[in-house]
């Protein structure tokens, strides 16, 4: 490598240092994959582009969102403890940048997950003694699922004392759904995972501090 190189390597490096940022965040979201807290650390670079990362905690909720018998949409459901754990990964872009207190931004960001599903409804059954026919209460879960979710949307932050501020986003995702399951794939199928796509939203609200 050329002397050149190095130099304009170690003058990039030193730049991008320089006009970087640093902030703690944790915000609360809803989305495809249910709710979650995530604790973030972000970088800010030139003023408007900022790269997160965070870990994702996740929430089980046993009451179901609606009645339509979903198997993934907002199923997600921990059955222990390290299931409750993602990631989460994140693109910010700052197009009004100048703003002094208010700075609104476009996104995109990637939340994964492994866990499995809580599947709860009515089905009929029927008695061949009797003839009878009843509707049913069941309680099931499937998985575990590796689960990617890709959301794009807009979203602003707005500082609010010292080096506090609070930011909102809200978007659409496509979620990846990877994985399989006995009682959803017959045989010979169950032994090669498949990929189920579950669109819907996220919104999100959280705190940062700036250091």
């Amino acid at each position: 490598m050329s002397k050149k190189a190095i130099a304009l390597f170690v003058y990039l490096l030193v730049t991008c240092c320089s006009f970087a940022q640093n902030a703690a965040k944790i915000s609360f979201n809803t989305s495809t994959l249910r709710e979650s807290i995530i604790v973030g650390y972000s970088r800010t670079f030139h003023q408007n582009h900022e790269i997160e990362v965070g870990l994702r905690l996740h929430i089980n909720r046993l009451v179901m969102p609606d009645d339509q018998e979903s198997i993934y949409y907002r199923r997600m459901y921990a059955s222990n403890f390290a299931q409750h754990l993602g990631l989460q990964l994140d693109y910010n872009w700052y197009f009004l940048p100048r703003l002094d207190h208010l700075k609104p931004f476009v996104f995109y960001e990637l939340q994964a997950a492994y866990s499995t599903t809580r599947n709860h409804g009515y089905g009929p059954t029927y008695n061949l003694n009797d003839g009878s026919y009843s509707i049913e209460e069941y309680t099931e879960s499937f998985g575990p699922f590796l689960w990617l979710q890709n959301t794009i949307g807009v979203g602003f932050k707005v500082d609010i004392w010292k080096s506090f501020y609070l930011f909102e986003k809200m978007g659409f995702n496509a979620t990846e759904i990877i994985g399989n399951d006995e009682h959803l794939m017959p045989e010979p199928f169950q032994q090669f995972s498949w990929l189920v796509n579950e669109f819907g939203y996220m919104i999100m609200a959280g705190l940062g501090i700036r250091f």
